[in-house]
């Protein structure tokens, strides 16, 4: 993937987790300087298609049979039926979601996917957040779900908290961690000492749930990314 950016001063690879090398390039760049950087830089490429290839299971890139949800304990089988004279919809059950798409329409079902991850994550993230800030004495002036590739979740410096709807994804510990990461910046916008100090305070082993979340991107399939 290439993206144009203002702020982009040199072209610079990198691997978005978890499955997308992207190649930021300068407002103006030519197609040529282009060719030439990844022609420069084959060697990286390769080593790091391997890479994701080892991390990332084949069976995460496409379509799922099942879902599961870990944070909140629901799994749903998923029916997929074609039907090119509707539009695509999606319909849930207590543990079937049965989406209805035109024949071998991979982008339409992932799309109602995704749509209902968000919905779920709304749900269960958003009120779930509410908890431990009520909890911790803490009270966030906003907060919004995104489906993002980068960041499990963000605070901004008004107070809105934007979670990462893969979290649904990832053990209940390690999902809790996030949203208590994040409430933490409320007090402290950065890492500083007093801001680790205070995220102890209300999750003693944070270390080890840190690792585990910088390690879980493995966890999250690419029909629920942006794209």
């Amino acid at each position: 993937m290439i993206r144009e950016s203002r702020r982009a001063r040199r072209l610079i690879l990198q691997l978005l987790p978890p499955y997308t090398l992207e190649l930021v390039v300068p407002r103006g760049t030519r197609p040529r300087e282009i060719e030439a950087f990844l022609t420069e830089n084959r060697a990286w490429l390769e080593r790091a298609r391997l890479e994701m290839r080892s991390r990332y299971p084949e069976a995460q890139r496409g379509l799922p049979e099942r879902v599961e949800l870990t944070a909140i304990g629901r799994r749903w089988r998923v029916e997929y039926l074609h039907d090119a004279k509707v539009r695509p919809r999606r319909r849930v059950y207590h543990d079937r979601l049965q989406l209805t798409v035109p024949r071998a329409n991979h982008r339409a079902a992932s799309q109602l996917l995704r749509q209902w991850l968000m919905s779920e994550a709304r749900q269960h993230l958003k009120s779930w957040l509410w908890r431990e800030a009520e909890a911790m004495g803490l009270t966030p002036a906003k907060v919004q779900i995104r489906t993002q590739r980068t960041r499990w979740g963000s605070c901004s410096g008004k107070g809105t908290i934007s979670l990462n709807a893969g979290l649904l994804f990832l053990e209940p510990p390690v999902a809790r961690y996030l949203l208590v990461h994040e409430l933490c910046h409320l007090r402290h916008l950065d890492h500083s000492q007093r801001y680790w100090k205070l995220v102890e305070r209300f999750e003693p082993g944070y270390r080890a749930l840190d690792t585990a979340l910088s390690e879980s991107w493995t966890r999250v399939p690419a029909w629920s990314l942006s794209t």
